[in-house]
């Protein structure tokens, strides 16, 4: 157990000494995929082994670090540390993974931190895409110096998380506009997720907001095997926590993949379920990202099928909707009457698709703007279950 001592007894000598004497260690929580089961990175946590005190936390001297200046040392220490075990990791052929390290706010203003890590990299070759540094949300409030400063980092390959995310003021500004790869949630949403509704909310509601805008998802603070279990029906990507392992000794990581490795299958969701649950959302995913397409294409893009005698829209989006004047919400679901005028000519043109025509087209003109429709069926077990649709403003095409 950590013996606590107050930072009355904390000096900047003390920091100094401590650096000096080697007094500083690391210690790796691992981080596990939530898919998978497997080890895939490993968060660097700093303790200070002192001769009289015992194993201090760094809840005891970090802040005594800060306020004398020994943060930037300290913090280059662990940077350098963490690296150079990773690559050790690298060379005694365990697989590749990620190690996090936590910038503390000094080091995040230094100016020349993207050269900082750019030389800890070099000299302890290890490649970037390996590297991982943690901010919070409440270092980066100065968005005209910080934003820079990450675009360097991020320009030499690294990857940045947003640490403790959801407990800040700025979330939404942040997972917009910075260029982050990931978001941790913070403990405090986790612990109570199985047990409070809002809380559980929250990650829900960050989990989709995170992939939405394609970034990865890390829960910390996982203690219980229903932590697990609602993570991964929620589709988290990776998670870390007492549930899986304390931080441990650089050799203890890997003595212990292993049993790391049978945590999650043993005790999570079933891999059948886990695969399925992630085949679901990249359908969804697919399905959101092909809409989004065709909403940006110039055109519009519809389908319609045969239903008691009447011809319904079952999808409609694209640019030229909304400057005929009309929503998919207006089309959807209706017939052509509904939404169109000279409905009863253009019917004529949905029969002929309809009757497995291939190619039909047919011209337009609504509210003053003139267009072009070609009508193309869907064939299946020889029979057409629905026509597909594309119309292109003359203008588009030199016309």
């Amino acid at each position: 157990m950590d013996q606590k001592i107050t930072n009355e007894y904390i000096g900047k000598e003390d920091l100094l000494q401590a650096l000096d004497r080697q007094e500083f260690r690391l210690v790796y929580q691992p981080k596990l995929n939530l898919q998978t089961g497997r080890l895939i990175g490993a968060e660097a946590l700093i303790r200070w082994e002192h001769p009289g005190h015992g194993m201090i936390s760094p809840l005891d001297f970090i802040p005594a670090a800060e306020e004398t200046g020994m943060i930037l040392p300290i913090g280059e220490w662990v940077l350098r540390t963490a690296c150079e075990q990773n690559k050790e990791w690298q060379e005694l052929g365990l697989a590749p993974i990620v190690i996090a390290v936590n910038l503390s706010a000094s080091q995040l203003y230094q100016h020349d931190l993207a050269e900082k890590v750019q030389s800890i990299l070099d000299t302890s070759g290890l490649d970037p895409e390996f590297l991982e540094l943690e901010i919070t949300e409440s270092m980066t409030m100065d968005v005209e110096f910080v934003l820079p400063v990450l675009h360097k980092l991020k320009r030499i390959g690294v990857r940045i998380s947003m640490d403790d995310f959801g407990t800040g003021y700025s979330s939404l500004y942040h997972l917009k506009e910075f260029p982050i790869d990931s978001i941790k949630i913070d403990r405090s949403f986790v612990q109570n997720c199985t047990i409070d509704s809002k809380d559980a909310t929250i990650v829900k509601a960050i989990i989709g907001m995170a992939h939405q805008l394609k970034l990865r998802v890390n829960a910390e603070g996982v203690e219980f095997k229903d932590h697990l279990v609602f993570l991964q029906q929620n589709l988290c990507d990776e998670a870390q926590g007492y549930f899986f392992s304390k931080p441990v000794a650089p050799d203890e990581i890997v003595s212990s993949i292993p049993h790391l490795e049978e945590i999650i299958p043993n005790e999570g969701l079933s891999l059948e379920s886990s695969r399925q649950s992630w085949l679901q959302r990249g359908l969804e995913q697919s399905h959101q990202d092909l809409q989004e397409i065709v909403r940006k294409q110039q055109g519009m893009i519809f389908k319609y099928r045969k239903e008691n005698g009447e011809f319904i829209h079952v999808f409609s989006d694209g640019e030229l909707i909304y400057r005929l004047q009309l929503t998919p919400e207006q089309i959807i679901g209706k017939e052509m009457q509904d939404f169109l005028p000279e409905a009863d000519r253009k019917k004529k043109y949905y029969e002929r698709a309809w009757n497995g025509e291939e190619n039909v087209i047919y011209e337009s003109s609504v509210n003053g703007l003139r267009y072009v429709t070609s009508l193309r069926p869907v064939v299946r077990s020889g029979k057409v279950v629905e026509v597909i649709g594309c119309s292109v403003d003359f203008r588009k095409l030199g016309i």
